[in-house]
């Protein structure tokens, strides 16, 4: 006999042999026994995971010459024997992608009105992956959907049902198939290697049934191929080297190399998995999962709940958790998305990645808001102020070890009654940057570009106060900004995170640590600014100096005819 592969060779033949799809199995096994099959029906789920399979057994079933009391066929006589070869006359499979014209739907319309091979026979037609049907083709199709002859049912199987018509899906009776467990997907392929004589690892079958995706088809076709790199052995070492996969050592690195914003680890990383032949484009898919699982474990009490993981999964995820904020999470989450999709679009792999690293453990090199918001956190924690997103409800909000707090620097804001007011702000800046004076034209020159690159940072509200602002002097590293109005400096000086915000930005573009003070200006300044104001800029007004009367008599030859009143 030829070799077949072995999600062919153990394709399922009952309804009892469908794995992991219970809630579907029963039902039509029930429906079958009780003679109340609908005439049209609707699977869909992910690939993989039993669609065709169940459609050909139910098939089976309402042919069957010895089918048993519960609604499974016996898969012994003629009728099972002949739709198992696929040369059974009362079972046509079409694929929709290659038949989805008006004229394929009007073939199966004819189809339809032909008899059966036996008077108590019943005619399936599977109409795969039918999403791909087009509109005029849905529509032609509708009319015997809903009414077919007595003897005979559809079922329409699709990943994707939301692309349907919703007239065919509301003929249809829908069933949904699910991923299949990893934890059963696992015990399954262990049964399936015992026959086949293969030597397997636990944790071999459980990362290939992690990489399958819940896909029985898939986990078969990746165990064959682990078994054939490993001379008939799936072991955890022949699932990596098989599917280009990084071990869980490569998470623990990474995580240690974004906390300790250590990019010289990050890229050896990098080195070190391309020289040992992982795919680089699906370790950044696997990155995005397990920072996926790092942002649960900090708000989720139970992640067995709401993720299927072997436990030290959960582990790992939960020890990253408590040396990763929330916030930089959700940012690696972003950096990694955006890189992914660069790879997908064929960039150079190592180079994507690498910079994608350099931005994670680097903040500063990047631009984004999100960026200057994760050095923020990483300040304010050095300094002993919480992070802004504090983990809640897991292992992870266990207490993090912090340095002593940092003394705090006083800065004095001028009100409008001319009255000092504290601050309590603690120094903002990196204290890896000198503390030097700045000179007024260094202010002046990177003025501009400051300005321009808090509007996104900053937020509407923020910016609107922020924007009347201009640099008026500077006090050693302290830089003096004014406002004309007493509330725009009342809502600035009130908000500390205005000026910590400006103050991390201009310390990057002057290179040294940078305090931040608002100012009221003097009020013959500010007349003085309101007589400056650019009248282009405002809305034009009509010219008054002109009759009304006179413009009409001019323009338009109207007279001005008196009343008499």
């Amino acid at each position: 006999m030829d070799y077949q592969a072995l999600y062919r060779k153990y394709r399922p033949q009952t309804f009892d042999d469908v794995i992991g799809q219970g809630h579907v199995t029963t039902t039509l096994a029930r429906e079958v026994s009780e003679g109340k099959v609908a005439h049209a029906y609707l699977f869909t789920g992910p690939r993989g995971t039993g669609k065709t399979t169940t459609a050909r057994i139910l098939a089976k079933a309402l042919n069957c010459e010895n089918r048993h009391s519960d609604g499974s066929p016996c898969d012994d006589c003629g009728s099972c024997a002949s739709i198992v070869d696929g040369n059974s006359l009362d079972v046509l499979e079409l694929d929709a992608a290659s038949h989805n014209s008006v004229d394929d739907i009007r073939d199966i319309k004819l189809s339809v009105t032909t008899v059966a091979s036996a008077a108590t026979s019943k005619r399936v037609f599977v109409l795969d992956e039918a999403h791909m049907l087009s509109k005029a083709a849905g529509n032609a199709l509708l009319k015997t959907l809903e009414e077919p002859p007595e003897h005979v049912h559809f079922v329409l199987a699709t990943t994707e049902p939301y692309k349907l018509l919703d007239t065919i899906r509301s003929r249809t009776q829908r069933f949904d198939f699910h991923p299949v467990p990893v934890e059963e997907l696992a015990g399954y392929l262990s049964a399936i290697a015992d026959r086949e004589g293969y030597e397997t690892d636990p944790l071999a079958l459980i990362a290939i049934a992690r990489h399958a995706g819940g896909s029985v088809r898939d986990s078969l076709s990746l165990l064959e191929q682990v078994a054939a790199l490993g001379a008939g052995k799936a072991d955890t070492a022949g699932v990596q080297r098989a599917l280009g996969l990084a071990d869980s050592d490569a998470f623990r690195r990474l995580t240690d190399a974004i906390a300790g914003q250590d990019a010289k680890a990050a890229l050896e990383l990098v080195s070190e998995l391309t020289a040992s032949g992982v795919d680089l484009r699906r370790f950044v898919s696997d990155c995005l999962g397990f920072f996926r699982g790092v942002f649960l474990a900090h708000y989720a009490p139970n992640l067995a709940e709401i993720a299927d993981e072997p436990p030290e999964v959960y582990e790992g995820w939960i020890n990253a958790a408590k040396v990763i904020p929330a916030t930089e999470v959700l940012r690696a989450v972003d950096l990694l998305s955006e890189a992914l999709v660069r790879l997908r679009e064929g960039r150079e792999e190592r180079l994507m990645t690498e910079l994608a690293f350099i931005k994670l453990t680097r903040p500063e090199t990047a631009s984004d808001p999100e960026a200057l918001i994760a050095r923020m956190d990483r300040l304010e924690r050095r300094i002993g102020k919480p992070a802004p997103v504090p983990p809640i409800g897991s292992p992870s909000a266990a207490k993090e070890t912090t340095p002593e707090p940092a003394p705090a620097a006083t800065v004095e804001v001028e009100t409008s009654d001319s009255e000092p007011v504290v601050d309590e702000q603690a120094e903002e800046v990196s204290p890896d940057l000198p503390k030097v004076d700045i000179e007024f034209s260094a202010l002046q020159r990177i003025w501009p570009g400051l300005f321009g690159s808090l509007r996104d940072v900053l937020g509407a509200r923020r910016w609107a106060f922020f924007r009347e602002a201009v640099p008026a002097a500077v006090e050693g590293n302290k830089i003096i900004l004014e406002v004309a109005h007493d509330f725009h400096l009342t809502s600035l000086t009130q908000d500390d995170a205005v000026s910590r915000i400006v103050g991390t930005k201009a310390s990057d573009l002057l290179e040294s640590q940078v305090q931040v003070e608002f100012r009221l200006k003097s009020q013959t300044e500010a007349a003085e600014s309101e007589d400056r104001v650019d009248m282009s800029q405002l809305e034009e007004r009509p010219d008054q100096s002109h009759d009304p009367a006179t413009l009409l008599e001019n323009e338009l030859g109207a007279k001005v005819v008196d009343d008499g009143a």
